[in-house]
């Protein structure tokens, strides 16, 4: 008799893979011959200075932005070489909270959320259920009583929260967040960092997010990545980057290193 079927379960395809992708605006260097791999599940920091290209390559990571050269695969597929529904079927799976909100002013913050989540096809039963949804999100992020303002009634950190909201409120597979603490005082944004880790562990799904604060990386993930002239000038935890002989590793987190050091003094 012949044995039982060989069933191999196939691999998920990475959520993100950057291969050699080059960027440039004039004669500026963006992305230079930069590979990248973001796994399922995977929790990712990028460093950088200002204008070192960290929101240019979230931008470039979903196709709203094509490399000059290289290639980019969105959950295995290339976006420049989809069809639009094809590409709008593969964004609904991202999450993206961009650096200045781009939320929908003539929209409350409810109803912003709501387009989210819905793309306006649920039914009365439906949206009932997803504004409940959504107002416990609000309520976590600290805008319970902001969701029938509008984005110009916010503050700034309000709508950077708003907008984090919305990238998050449909559960995506892939979320990425630019800045997402800035502006913010300390207190929420370690309730922001918290929230994240929390989804992310809960729908499994894979984040990176851009900032320039090291402090906030690390507590984001333990795989940190430091751009340089659009290459990865390193990548591991802190520990390791911290451990590091190059010279711009060591000067930009020199500052960091300070911090730590003193914080460490007074336990």
């Amino acid at each position: 008799m012949p044995g039982p079927k060989d069933i191999r379960l196939e691999k998920a395809p990475l959520s993100v893979e950057l291969r050699e992708a080059s960027l440039y605006f004039g004669p500026k260097i963006i992305l230079d011959h930069l590979s990248l791999e973001v796994p399922p599940g995977a929790k990712i920091s990028i460093l950088g200075e200002n204008s070192s290209g960290k929101s240019t390559l979230l931008k470039v990571m979903v196709g709203l932005i094509r490399p000059v050269s290289g290639r980019v695969l969105l959950f295995g597929k290339d976006p420049a070489a989809t069809s639009r529904s094809e590409l709008d079927k593969l964004r609904r799976r991202v999450g993206m909270q961009f650096q200045a909100g781009a939320m929908f002013d003539s929209m409350t913050v409810l109803d912003n959320l709501t387009l989210a989540l819905s793309e306006g096809s649920l039914g009365r039963a439906q949206k009932k259920a997803g504004t409940n949804e959504i107002m416990s999100l609000l309520e976590r992020v600290g805008l319970g009583q902001a969701a029938k303002l509008r984005p110009s009634e916010l503050s700034g950190g309000m709508r950077k929260r708003a907008a984090l909201a919305r990238a998050l409120i449909a559960k995506p597979e892939l979320a990425l967040f630019d800045e997402p603490t800035a502006g913010l005082d300390p207190i929420t944004a370690s309730l922001i960092i918290n929230l994240l880790k929390e989804l992310s562990t809960l729908h499994r799904a894979a984040m990176v997010l851009a900032t320039s604060d090291v402090e906030v990386a690390k507590r984001f993930s333990s795989d940190l990545i430091l751009l340089k002239n659009g290459k990865i000038a390193a990548r591991g935890d802190i520990e390791a980057l911290l451990a590091s002989t190059d010279p711009y590793v060591e000067n930009y987190l020199s500052r960091f290193k300070v911090v730590d050091t003193a914080l460490n003094g007074r336990v």
